[in-house]
């Protein structure tokens, strides 16, 4: 896999290399690191992956041993399923934009965006179709927590099993709050009567 990225630390937690040991996997998924000291400690740690594949951030580490072949660290990743949030008004079917969601791991941990990067503590809001995508493996409790004005909250956390790299759709529909209308009218005459508190 080409274009994932690294953290590369030493025993002292110190980067490794030029800049702050960020280094990126090339063409052959590979990043080579020269001129490494014996008895140098080395600790990977992937940080951000490619579309279509789940994170591995589990550091491995690997002391450098003088003449000997150079050591290699591997990392597997596991393909990346698809989940889908549709947020629809319950009464129209009209997709709503701008409904929060918070996105876990049954452990607590908040769902990455962008193939690594954390999320805002899990937060995801609707696109202008009214949807939500993540790519994203196992299992994932998905909880509404804002709305729009005008409908009602469905703060009920669901739980969905991600598989593989299958799309998974969760629908959820907002119940609008009714409306009250107020009508004053004249006994007599059934006429409207304005300004009435």
């Amino acid at each position: 896999l080409a274009g994932v990225c690294f953290k590369l630390t030493d025993g002292f937690g110190a980067p490794i290399g030029a800049g702050d040991g960020t280094y990126y996997t090339d063409s052959k998924g590979e990043i080579v690191i020269p001129d490494l000291e014996p008895g140098t400690t080395v600790t990977a740690q992937e940080i951000a992956t490619v579309e279509g594949f789940v994170l591995n951030g589990e550091p491995k580490t690997i002391t450098i041993k003088s003449g000997k072949q150079a050591p290699e660290l591997v990392f597997w990743n596991e393909r990346a399923g698809t989940l889908v949030i549709r947020k629809l008004d319950s009464v129209t079917k009209k997709p709503l934009a701008g409904v929060q969601f918070e996105l876990t791991h049954p452990d607590g941990r908040y769902v990455d965006a962008d193939n690594g990067h954390l999320s805002s503590k899990g937060i995801f809001q609707t696109d202008q179709n009214g949807e939500i995508r993540v790519s994203v493996t196992g299992t994932v409790v998905v909880k509404e927590t804002k709305t729009l004005p005008g409908y009602r909250l469905d703060s009920t956390p669901r739980n969905v099993e991600i598989k593989g790299d299958k799309l998974n759709t969760l629908e959820y529909r907002n119940q609008p709050y009714p409306n009250l209308l107020i009508k004053k009218m004249d006994a007599e005459t059934g006429k409207m009567l304005e300004g009435v508190k």
